[in-house]
């Protein structure tokens, strides 16, 4: 492959220069993991500012990832062409733009708009790790470091929660959110300094066209329709660790803003400890055992959410835990994926996979807030409610479960 390298390995300065930007799209990726999930502690003091019903709120939520979603494969075309740096960079200033319009939106409809920023943000960041790590790294410290950089990057998920949620209780999340956005400002910097790099130049004398075909035809590779189900399906467990698990606490157990983030930081602690424990069992087993099996384990927790929705708060945040863990998953599931795509491609592979990953976690995220809204109108008690949000996640997963079967082993290095 002539054009893997971008920066020469053996180059002091130069790796230096490749290590310094692994860390800074790691650091982007937390502040991502924070913006994806810092809704879920502020969920119903914005519903009360912004006057959003249920369904409004998962408007509010899924305009993120729907805009998440809808960038990644021209955020793939792009990264073949120019590299990682340039687009990051560029989209990270809109997300630093859209951070302070959140901050100040007066309406609904303003903090949508803020939210679909900063989900064009947040769009290339992991991917953009994912595939700057592939140009820069051998196949075995490939897997180790963006699975270490997984983890890392829950610390943002963390941070969304009980620092979050005690701030805003204290401070109010307008002034809480201040300091997230002076983070994203900073990540713009950083990433824009320091990861230089160059695209394929097979891309980057294509034209936009010709890539976008390309990248509809590997819908075309068949072994990816073994994998694309459970990237969807791993937003039964984001959608609710980002979004929904605030509003089931505060629903069906009464908890404020405090106690909340308290609650919600135990989901992170298990992603956290999850994304450590996934790479230890694909060395004993094999990636392919290891994203199957985990994924059977989490269903565990929606089958038991399913039947005991308000059985009691610690069981309660430890299954919902138990099920957001599936979400850890996706570093895995793109190593898997990585190992069918043609170098050249993969920038516009891993876009589209993570399309999946994003769209599904949209359309989870607005599914739950139209059966919030359903059983509102029918009277239903809230736990009966969640009792079928949690049923609809269980069923997504069980649906990516069985063509998962059939998929490809990944290929040893």
């Amino acid at each position: 492959m002539p054009a893997r390298q971008r920066i020469a390995p053996d180059t002091p300065g130069n790796t230096n220069r490749a290590l310094h930007g692994i860390l800074l799209l790691t650091f982007a990726f937390a502040l991502s993991q924070f913006y994806r999930s810092c809704l879920a502690v502020m969920a119903p003091e914005l519903q009360h500012d912004f006057g959003l019903s249920a369904a409004g709120f998962g408007a509010l939520s899924s305009s993120f990832f729907m805009a998440f979603a809808a960038a990644q494969i021209p955020v793939g075309i792009a990264f073949d062409r120019y590299g990682v740096g340039r687009p990051t960079a560029l989209l990270l200033a809109i997300g630093a733009v859209s951070a302070l319009l959140f901050i100040l939106a007066p309406s609904g409809s303003v903090a949508m708009l803020a939210q679909a920023g900063l989900g064009l943000a947040c769009a290339p960041v992991f991917m953009g790790l994912l595939h700057f790590a592939s140009e820069q790294l051998s196949e075995r410290d490939y897997t180790r470091v963006v699975s270490k950089s997984n983890a890392t990057g829950m610390i943002g998920a963390l941070c969304a929660t009980a620092p979050l949620g005690w701030a805003s209780q204290l401070l109010g999340w307008r002034v809480a959110m201040s300091f997230a956005a002076l983070c994203m400002a900073g990540a713009c910097y950083g990433v824009w300094r320091y990861v230089r790099d160059e695209g394929h130049a097979e891309a980057r004398h294509a034209p936009w066209s010709a890539m976008l075909l390309q990248s509809a035809r590997l819908l075309g590779l068949a072994p990816l329709w073994t994998l694309i189900p459970m990237c969807v399906a791993m937003a039964a467990g984001t959608a609710f660790r980002n979004a929904w698990s605030g509003p089931y606490l505060a629903s069906v157990y009464g908890l404020q803003a405090g106690p909340r983030g308290v609650a919600l930081t135990l989901l992170s602690l298990a992603g956290f400890a999850t994304a450590f424990v996934l790479p230890v069992l694909v060395r004993r087993g094999s990636l392919k055992a290891t994203i199957g099996g985990w994924s059977c384990f989490s269903l565990l927790g929606a089958v038991l959410l399913t039947v005991w929705p308000d059985h009691g708060v610690v069981s309660g945040v430890g299954l919902m835990a138990l099920l957001s863990t599936i979400g850890m998953l996706h570093p895995l599931v793109m190593a898997q994926g990585r190992g069918l795509i043609p170098p050249a491609a993969r920038g516009r592979g891993l876009g589209l996979l993570n399309t999946f990953v994003f769209l599904g976690s949209a359309l989870a995220s607005w599914a739950f807030g139209m059966i919030a809204s359903f059983g509102d109108a029918a009277r239903w008690p809230v736990s009966r409610t969640y009792a079928a949000i949690f049923l609809s996640a269980g069923v997504l997963v069980a649906a990516a479960v069985v063509p998962y079967l059939f998929s490809p082993p990944a290929q040893k290095s």
